[in-house]
C-alpha cells in the first residue's frame, strides 16, 4: 500500500468543441493523502476509437515492478533415496513398496509419511494463486491526429500537480486521457478520465480508404444532431480529382438527437490523390470536414519505353501509330532527354522505389541500389521518380525498417524479427546497411557490428540441407560484404578459393576476387573469368550450373552479371569484357526499362554505378531537340559534363491529336546537334479503356471467389461476371491457387475493390469473425489461426492482401480472409495475382472483375 500513488487526470472541461484549447491537470497524492511532488508524470490523451481496435488499457507500474509471486509447493517423495544399514532389511522394504504399504524397521525415520501431500504432485486449493448563419466562413476540420497530447516528462509542483496545455484535434470523439506517475524508485499510480470533442451539427464523411480509376462510387456522409430540436440542414460537396455524378448539395432534416445519412454519387477522373470537403449549416449550426484518398492506377495499365544514344550531330527517328482503344486523360508519351547513360536507369530505380513487398531483402536491396547511385539520382526524371529529397527520406524509412529485422544472433530473417535468420537475407541486408552508412544515411553502428559478426561465422548458421553450390556462394559472399566493410579476410577467401575452385560458379568466385592478394591465383582468376565468358558479338553474358536449390541464393542469371561485372572494373578495369557486358546488361532490360526482380536490378545498378562513374568521360555540348511529326516538342541544351537532363510529358490526349491528325502514324524525332553523347528514353504509358482482364496461367492457376458470411443472399455473382454486395454485409474472400510444379519466394496478392475493407481477426473489433466449417474453435479465418499454413507471412493492408511463401511444392492452396462491404458503389477489381517474386515471368492471375456494393 505505501507504494501505491493515488493519481487523478482532471481535464479543463469533459465537452468542447474540436479544436479548442484546453488543458489537463494530473495530481499525485500518496496513500495518506498528503500531495507529491517532483513525482515524474506521463500524460496521454488518444482517441478513443483508435485504443479500442487493440482493447488497449494503460499498464499499472505496481502490476508491472511488484508482481505477486505464484505460490508453488511440490513435495519429493525420497524414500528410494534411502540408504539401509542393515541390508536384510531390503527384502522387507521391497516386499512392503508392492504391497503398496511401505514400512521401515522399527527406529527408522520416514520424512515422507504425508503420501497425499508430495506422492501425487497435486496441490491443495489455493496452492497456486495467479493475479494476474451568419454567412460567416464554416471552419473546415482538418487535423484527425489520434494522439492529441503525448508528454511524457512532466514533474508535480508543490501541490503535487503537472498541467500540460493542448489544442484538441478536429476528430468528433471520445479521448481518453491516462496518467502514469513515478515517485522516488518504489511508489507507483495511474489514473484516466475523458473528454468528449462534439459540436450541435457534425458531419461525418466516410470515404473509402482508396479508389481504383474508374471507379463510381457514394460518399456517404452521416449529419448528427446534438441538440433537442428537430434541425433543417443544407449540406454541400466540393471535390478535387472526383467528378460528382449527381446534386452537389442537399436539404435533409434531422431529427432530434438523432443522425441521417446522405450520399453524393462521384467517380474518379485520373490517377492520384483525391480531396473532398464536406459541409454542413442549419442556422447558426454549421460544421464541416476534408479528406484525401489515393486513386490508383488502372489495373490494365501499361508501360513501354525504348532507349538510344546519339553521338552527334545525328537525328533517330522513332514511327509511333495513333492509340486507340485507350483512356485519353490517363498516361501519355514521357521523353527524357540526357548527357549521361544513368538516364537509361529510371525505370530501373522506379522499380525498386515502387517494390511493395516489405521483406528485410525488399529493403535491402533498395538501399543497395539507392546509396549507390545517390550522387547521380538528378540524373533520374521520370513520371513517378520521387525527388532526391524523398528518396533520402524513404532510404532513412527502409534503413530503420530493416535494422528492426535483426534477430539477436546479427542475422536477418525475411518478414519478421524472431524467425530464424536466413543466410542469403542476412547478408544482403548487412550489405545493403554498410553501403548506406558509406553513402553517409544514419546506420546505428552496432546493428552493423552484430551482422558482420554473424557474418564471420556464417557457417554455423548455413542449414545443412543447403547443397555445396549454394553453401560456397553464401560463404563468398559474406567475405566480400566483410571486405567492403574493411574487414578484409585474405586467408578465408584463398582458402576457399583454393579448396573450391573447382566447383565455385562464377558469382562466388566474383566475390573473392577482390580479397585474394596471391599473384598466381589472381591470374588464375582473370583466365578463368575470360574461360566462363559467353561472348557474342555485340554482348557478353556469364553462365552458372546451379541446380534447382539456387532460390537460396536469389539466383537468376543476370544477377550474376551484374556482379561479374562489378569485379571486372574494381580488378582488370582494361578488359574488353566491360562494355560488351554492359551492353549485355542494358539489352537484358524489360520492356518496362528494368530488370526481372530487386536482386537484379539492386546488384546491376551498384555495377552500372561504378561503370558510368569509371568510364564516363564525355564533354558534351550539344543541344537535344525533339519533334512528334511537325510538332516542335522539347529543346535543351547540355554544356559540359554533367547529370544535367531534361524530362517532356506529352499528355495522352495531345498524343492521340497529333499522331491521328498525320494519317494514323507519325514520326518521332531525336535531334542530337553538336558534340558529345545524347542519352534518350522514350516511354509510353497507357491504360485500355477496357478495364477487364482475362485470367492467365504462366505457372499458375489463380481464382477468387465471394461469399456471405451472416447470409448466403448477400452476395450474388451475375452472369456477366459482375458481383453484387449488399452494403454492410461481411463478405468471406476465397483465393484458389494452383501452382503446377515447385516454386519458390511466392507471393499471392489479391487486389481489393475500393467498397470493402478487410477485417483483421488480430482486433478486438473483428473477433466476432465466424469460423468456416472446417476450421477448430479458435482458429481465424486469415488463415487457419497461426498453426501451420502454406505461407510463411500474411499482410492485411487498405488496398490489397498478401500471402508470401518462400517455397511451394506443386498442387493445389487456397487462402481466405473476411471483409466488409462499408462504401456503396460499382467498382473496379484488379485480378487476384500469384507470382514467383525473383522470376515474375512465372505468375497466374485471375480475371479482373466489377463488384457492386448496394
Amino acid at each position: 500500500v505505501t507504494r501505491a500513488l493515488s493519481v487523478t487526470a482532471t481535464p479543463l472541461a469533459t465537452e468542447l468543441e474540436p479544436g479548442t484549447s484546453t488543458s489537463v491537470t494530473v495530481g499525485v497524492v500518496d496513500g495518506t493523502g498528503n500531495p507529491v511532488s517532483d513525482a515524474h508524470v506521463a500524460i496521454v490523451v488518444v482517441d478513443e476509437a483508435v485504443l479500442a481496435l487493440t482493447g488497449y488499457e494503460i499498464a499499472d507500474p505496481l502490476d508491472v515492478f511488484y508482481q505477486a509471486i505464484d505460490d508453488y509447493l511440490q513435495a519429493q517423495y525420497a524414500r528410494a533415496g534411502i540408504q539401509l544399514s542393515r541390508s536384510d532389511l531390503v527384502k522387507l522394504v521391497a516386499e512392503g513398496e508392492e504391497s503398496g504399504s511401505p514400512t521401515l524397521a522399527e527406529g527408522s525415520t520416514d520424512y515422507a509419511t504425508d503420501d497425499s501431500a508430495g506422492v501425487s504432485g497435486e496441490m491443495a486449493d489455493g496452492d497456486m494463486n495467479r493475479s494476474g448563419s451568419d454567412g460567416a466562413p464554416i471552419d473546415v476540420r482538418s487535423n484527425f491526429d489520434a494522439l492529441a497530447v503525448w508528454a511524457p516528462d512532466g514533474t508535480t509542483n508543490a501541490d503535487g500537480s503537472v498541467t500540460v496545455d493542448f489544442d484538441v484535434p478536429d476528430n468528433l470523439t471520445r479521448y481518453r486521457v491516462m496518467a502514469v506517475a513515478v515517485s522516488g524508485t518504489d511508489r507507483f499510480g495511474k489514473g484516466e478520465s475523458n473528454i468528449t470533442a462534439r459540436l450541435p451539427l457534425m458531419v461525418r464523411p466516410s470515404a473509402p480508404r482508396f479508389l481504383n480509376f474508374g471507379d463510381q462510387f457514394e460518399l456517404p456522409v452521416v449529419l448528427q444532431n446534438q441538440t433537442d430540436a428537430e434541425l433543417v440542414v443544407d449540406v454541400a460537396v466540393e471535390t478535387d480529382n472526383l467528378a460528382l455524378t449527381g446534386d452537389i448539395g442537399k436539404r435533409v432534416t434531422v431529427p432530434a438527437n438523432d443522425r441521417v445519412e446522405v450520399r453524393f454519387p462521384a467517380t474518379t477522373v485520373e490517377v492520384g490523390t483525391a480531396r473532398f470537403r464536406v459541409a454542413a449549416a442549419s442556422g447558426d449550426f454549421a460544421d464541416a470536414s476534408e479528406g484525401e484518398l489515393p486513386v490508383y492506377t488502372p489495373a490494365t495499365a501499361e508501360a513501354f519505353a525504348t532507349y538510344g544514344v546519339l553521338d552527334g550531330p545525328a537525328i533517330a527517328n522513332q514511327p509511333t501509330a495513333t492509340p486507340t482503344g485507350v483512356f485519353p486523360q490517363f498516361g501519355g508519351l514521357e521523353i527524357n532527354t540526357s548527357a549521361t547513360a544513368l538516364q537509361s536507369l529510371t525505370d530501373a530505380v522506379i522499380y525498386l522505389n515502387d517494390y511493395p513487398y516489405q521483406s528485410a531483402d525488399g529493403y535491402a536491396s533498395r538501399l543497395m541500389a539507392v546509396a549507390s547511385l545517390r550522387d547521380v539520382l538528378d540524373a533520374f526524371d521520370a513520371d513517378g521518380l520521387p525527388s532526391a529529397d524523398e528518396l533520402d527520406a524513404a532510404v532513412a524509412a527502409d534503413i530503420d525498417g530493416l535494422q528492426a529485422l535483426q534477430n539477436d544472433d546479427g542475422g536477418f530473417p525475411y518478414w519478421q524479427r524472431g524467425r530464424l535468420s536466413v543466410p542469403w537475407v542476412s547478408i544482403q541486408s548487412v550489405h545493403a546497411l554498410v553501403l548506406a552508412q558509406q553513402a553517409g544515411y544514419t546506420v546505428t553502428q552496432s546493428v552493423i557490428d552484430r551482422g558482420l559478426g554473424h557474418l564471420a561465422e556464417i557457417e554455423q548458421y548455413i542449414p545443412a540441407d543447403y547443397d555445396d553450390m549454394s553453401r560456397n556462394t553464401l560463404r563468398a559472399y559474406a567475405i566480400y560484404v566483410r571486405g567492403v566493410a574493411g574487414d578484409v579476410d585474405t586467408a578465408k577467401a584463398t582458402s576457399l578459393y583454393s579448396d573450391e575452385r573447382d566447383v565455385l560458379q562464377v558469382d562466388a568466385v566474383a566475390w573473392l576476387w577482390p580479397s585474394i592478394t596471391d599473384p598466381v591465383l589472381l591470374a588464375e582468376i582473370e583466365q578463368s573469368m575470360l574461360n566462363r565468358a559467353v561472348d557474342t558479338a555485340g554482348a557478353v553474358s556469364f553462365a552458372t550450373d546451379y541446380t534447382e536449390d539456387a532460390y537460396v541464393i536469389a539466383q537468376s542469371s543476370r544477377r550474376t552479371d551484374g556482379i561479374v561485372l562489378d569485379a571486372l572494373i574494381t580488378q582488370i578495369p582494361g578488359s574488353e569484357l566491360i562494355p560488351k557486358t554492359v551492353a549485355g546488361l542494358m539489352a537484358g532490360q524489360s520492356p518496362a526499362g528494368h530488370w526481372n526482380n530487386v536482386h537484379e536490378n539492386a546488384f546491376i545498378l551498384i555495377a552500372l554505378d561504378r561503370y558510368f562513374e569509371t568510364f564516363e568521360s564525355v564533354t558534351p555540348e550539344f543541344i537535344a531537340r525533339v519533334w512528334l511529326g511537325d510538332l516542335y516538342v522539347s529543346e535543351h541544351g547540355f554544356s559540359g559534363y554533367s547529370t544535367d537532363r531534361a524530362h517532356t510529358l506529352l499528355p495522352m490526349s495531345d498524343l492521340i491529336t497529333n499522331t491521328a491528325a498525320a494519317g494514323g502514324t507519325s514520326n518521332i524525332t531525336v535531334q542530337n546537334d553538336g558534340v558529345g553523347r545524347l542519352y534518350y528514353r522514350l516511354g509510353l504509358r497507357y491504360a485500355p479503356d477496357d478495364l477487364t482482364l482475362d485470367a492467365r496461367d504462366e505457372g499458375f492457376v489463380v481464382e477468387r471467389l465471394y461469399e456471405g458470411v451472416d447470409d448466403p443472399d448477400d452476395v450474388t455473382h451475375n452472369a456477366d461476371g459482375t458481383w453484387n454486395i449488399r452494403a454492410g454485409a461481411k463478405v468471406r474472400v476465397t483465393l484458389t491457387m494452383v501452382a503446377d510444379a515447385q516454386r519458390t519466394h511466392v507471393a499471392l496478392v489479391d487486389a481489393l475493390p475500393a467498397g470493402l475493407e478487410p477485417l483483421n481477426p488480430a482486433l478486438e473489433v473483428a473477433q466476432t469473425i465466424p469460423p468456416e466449417e472446417n476450421e477448430q474453435d479458435g482458429d481465424v479465418p486469415y488463415r487457419r489461426g497461426w498453426g501451420w499454413n502454406w505461407f510463411d507471412h500474411q499482410n492485411l493492408r487498405d488496398d490489397r492482401v498478401e500471402a508470401f511463401a518462400t517455397y511451394l511444392p506443386g498442387g493445389t492452396y487456397e487462402y481466405s480472409y473476411i471483409a466488409r462491404a462499408t462504401t456503396p458503389g460499382t467498382f473496379v477489381v484488379p485480378p487476384a495475382r500469384a507470382e514467383e517474386i525473383y522470376a515474375p515471368e512465372t505468375f497466374g492471375r485471375s480475371a479482373s472483375t466489377t463488384v457492386v456494393v448496394a
